[in-house]
């Protein structure tokens, strides 16, 4: 498993414009998620310092922009988030320079075609899910990796609990979102040696703080969405030590 960052935060309720004031400098951002809508719509960050290629990222691109981007620039995709607000989906990402494995972006796959990504020789570094008019749509980073990793969607938490525990796998990302006024879950776990980790779903800010606080864990995910409830949170974490 990753090795713990030199030291890391969180931060929400960011503008698109003030992504950069979140940064400092020696750290990496490591995810952006989108949530809110119009004027109310904001970002969460995860950021570590740590060691690494430099990093960037790219905000509220469509699907033929963000291809562009990414030959344009060559960067490598790290993550993906969504903001489904408007009139079609716009896309964030946080971008890698330098060696890394082979990945590649994909848009408006169903479940069934994001499931398909996943095979012996290629994993889902990070995903997202969102709607275009009424229906379900993900989105996913995919690289090139050795190594088994699962990819669940439409379950529910104990659903969730017992195929990671049958599969003897650790959860690397965790989205939540409705579907027919039920909540559920997107998830990627791979086989992995996790000294201590812990999954939380529907927390708001401060039980994020508690639940890293009590677990002296540091936040490998984090995602946020907002809804009649406020602002709530996923979020993966493993032991820090």
């Amino acid at each position: 498993m990753k090795k713990p960052p030199e030291t890391w935060y969180w931060s929400h309720d960011i503008k698109s414009n003030q992504i950069d004031t979140v940064l400092t400098p020696g750290t990496r951002l490591v995810r952006l998620s989108s949530y809110g809508a119009g004027a109310a719509r904001r970002f969460a960050a995860l950021v570590y310092r740590e060691p690494g290629p430099p990093r960037s990222y790219a905000v509220d691109l469509d699907a033929e922009a963000l291809a562009a981007r990414l030959a344009d620039t060559g960067a490598r995709p790290v993550a993906i988030t969504v903001d489904d607000s408007g009139a079609a989906p716009r896309f964030s990402v946080v971008l890698e320079t330098g060696p890394g494995p082979l990945c590649q972006v994909h848009t408006d796959l169903d479940e069934a075609g994001a499931r398909g990504l996943v095979d012996d020789d290629h994993g889902i570094a990070d995903v997202a899910t969102y709607v275009v008019e009424g229906v379900r749509r993900f989105a996913a980073i995919v690289e090139e990796r050795t190594g088994p990793s699962w990819l669940f969607t439409g379950i529910v938490a104990h659903e969730l609990d017992a195929r990671l525990l049958e599969l003897d796998a650790t959860l690397v990302r965790l989205r939540s979102y409705i579907d027919g006024g039920r909540p559920r879950l997107c998830a990627v776990a791979e086989r992995g040696k996790a000294a201590g980790w812990a999954w939380y779903a529907d927390l708001d800010a401060d039980a994020v703080a508690r639940n890293l606080e009590g677990n002296t864990a540091y936040p490998v995910d984090l995602d946020a969405t907002r809804g009649d409830r406020g602002t709530r949170f996923t979020v993966v974490m493993y032991r820090d030590r």
